[in-house]
């Protein structure tokens, strides 16, 4: 049979809590016997002790000689008893008076050596297979001229005594079992009555609506349950930017789409009265131009909303060669470049320059900044990729030879969909928001800067340097 591991943090209390009282239980319940079988002990040997100096007051000298002077009768009555088996002993100088001779004597005196007294000695022993408890006198009569103790010695098997401790912890047993059981009861008690603040905490979540992503108040909770609300309230925090960057994204695709449609629509219209073949190619020549604005939109929107804060997924950080992918991007680059006639060229640096960062992330922001840089930069300018190491940081930057920024725009840039007045070239206004977010998560600065000597934009990415 397999016993499945509780689940219930109840059940799991009650795994810890119980099994050590348990074993408390049992620990006590065998100090309890042990106590009472040694002061049983204590009594049936005072007991016997006694039956030792009676016996002694039958002891009678002639001229020296001792003898035991006990009647049948009372023989009989001095070794019967209920549940054990008596033995005795009377001895002097090693020779048997009368009694059982197997009955052993103490370890600490012999015959010999031992000294009168009233003072029995108590030992254990083994007769016939079975143990015994013997009380050993020696005795010394006022008629006993040599001066040799007699040796007077009753044993007697060891069932009362044990009767005795199982009837004394039988009868403790019941109060132990009580006391277990009200135990039991106390610490069920007090488990739940402890994690109440946990099953209003679950009724108080399973309340709200799905839209009320407000913190969990901490008033009236354990501090034990702190760091779960504290928990509770982080994540909270996340999906309330998770699904406000969701909608924020569904807002901005309806309203950049809708124009672009709309537009779409009319053209494909306009295309569909057309008679005359050149007039209908023109036609699908700007639909097809507006497909594209679409299609390049749309795509940057999917970017934006992959590399925004709110999202769960996290870049993939690990060493990468930075002037090699910027190389190899830009060159992706040259065919689009080559269209306007724009001379698109990379400078590197003598050496590696190892970064943390996400490649994909990495090559998207690169793509933004030269679509950027080709997009608004007249036919026949000149544009450049450049990777160095300067004032501690490692810069990406993208020189081009367009209209500029003006400085009281340089912040504003940043904002999605925004556009500079004045500027007829094709955008979605996404790129430079797509760059600014990819490094926040690269924990990189943009800085805008003028060229020397000409009009146009450097974009500079700056990146901490790896220790």
């Amino acid at each position: 049979m397999v016993i499945k591991k509780s689940s219930s943090l109840l059940g799991r209390l009650l795994l810890l809590v119980l099994p050590p009282i348990l074993l408390l239980c049992l620990l006590s319940g065998a100090g309890t016997y042990y106590l009472a079988l040694k002061y049983a002990n204590i009594a049936f040997d005072r007991t016997l002790a006694d039956s030792a100096r009676d016996l002694t007051l039958q002891i009678t000298f002639d001229n020296g000689v001792a003898s035991l002077n006990l009647a049948p009768a009372a023989f009989k009555m001095f070794l019967t008893d209920e549940y054990d088996k008596i033995y005795f002993k009377v001895s002097r100088q090693g020779n048997l008076l009368a009694g059982e001779p197997a009955i052993p004597s103490p370890d600490v005196a012999g015959e010999s050596t031992g000294k009168p007294g009233n003072s029995a000695i108590m030992h254990s022993g083994i007769i016939k297979g079975k143990r015994i408890r013997v009380a050993t006198l020696y005795f010394l009569a006022s008629g006993n001229l040599s001066g040799q103790p007699v040796l007077v010695q009753v044993a007697e098997t060891l069932n009362k005594r044990k009767i005795l401790a199982r009837e004394i912890a039988t009868a403790l047993a019941l109060p132990q079992f009580l006391m277990i059981s009200l135990t039991v009861l106390i610490v069920l008690l007090g488990i739940g009555r402890g994690l109440s603040p946990l099953q209003r905490l679950c009724q108080e979540i399973a309340i709200r609506s799905h839209r009320d992503l407000s913190p969990v108040e901490l008033s009236g909770t354990p501090d034990e349950v702190h760091p779960l609300i504290h928990a509770i309230n982080e994540l909270m925090q996340r999906l309330g930017g998770a699904l406000e960057a969701q909608q924020r994204f569904i807002a901005d695709a309806a309203h950049q789409l809708k124009t672009p449609l709309s537009g779409l629509k009319t053209q494909t219209d306009l295309a569909l009265r057309q008679t005359d073949p050149q007039a209908l190619r023109r036609a699908l020549g700007q639909i097809s131009a507006s497909t594209d604005r679409i299609v390049h939109l749309v795509k940057q929107m999917l970017a934006l909303a992959e590399v925004e804060p709110g999202t769960n997924k996290k870049p993939n950080m690990k060493p990468l060669n930075l002037d090699q992918l910027t190389k190899d991007t830009t060159i992706e680059w040259v065919p689009h470049a080559l269209r306007k006639k724009i001379d698109l060229g990379y400078e590197g640096p003598d050496r590696t320059i190892i970064i943390e960062g996400d490649s994909f992330s990495l090559k998207m922001l690169i793509d933004n900044l030269l679509d950027n840089a080709i997009c608004y930069s007249p036919t026949g300018s000149r544009i450049t990729t450049k990777v160095e190491t300067t004032d501690g940081s490692i810069t990406l930057s993208v020189e081009d030879n367009g209209p500029g920024i003006p400085g009281q725009e340089r912040t504003a840039v940043f904002q999605r969909f925004y556009r500079i007045l004045g500027n007829y070239a094709e955008g979605s206004g996404l790129g430079l928001s797509i760059v600014a977010e990819i490094a926040a998560a690269h924990k990189a600065t943009v800085e805008l800067d003028e060229p020397t000597g000409h009009t146009g934009t450097i974009v500079k990415v700056k990146f901490p340097l790896v220790q």
